[in-house]
């Protein structure tokens, strides 16, 4: 699936309007191709379609996706955990 170029919201468009019209469309074909809830879940993950995940655009990307997923009933994948942390974590066993 292609990424939408898109750094600034049309005109009256927010990044959650665009975040959700792009969540929708990935949901419509994963569902249309009889993908698992969890393939559609790394699809949705994988059609980010900003550059830098942080911001003002990645924190609606995940306020929507969380709001998304819970409608439709998909799984939301566990948070990585940097290399930095499992490291700390290490040390401590």
């Amino acid at each position: 699936m292609s990424k939408i170029q898109t750094n600034k919201p049309y005109k009256g468009v927010g990044f959650a309007v665009i975040a959700y019209q792009i969540m929708e469309k990935t949901y419509t074909e994963g569902k249309r191709l009889n993908k698992t809830p969890e393939q559609i879940s790394e699809d949705i993950k994988n059609a980010y379609p900003w550059q830098h995940r942080e911001g003002r655009r990645y924190n609606k990307w995940l306020e929507v996706r969380r709001d998304f997923f819970e409608k439709h009933g998909l799984p939301i994948s566990q948070r990585r955990t940097s290399l930095k942390n499992l490291a700390a974590k290490a040390k401590q066993l």
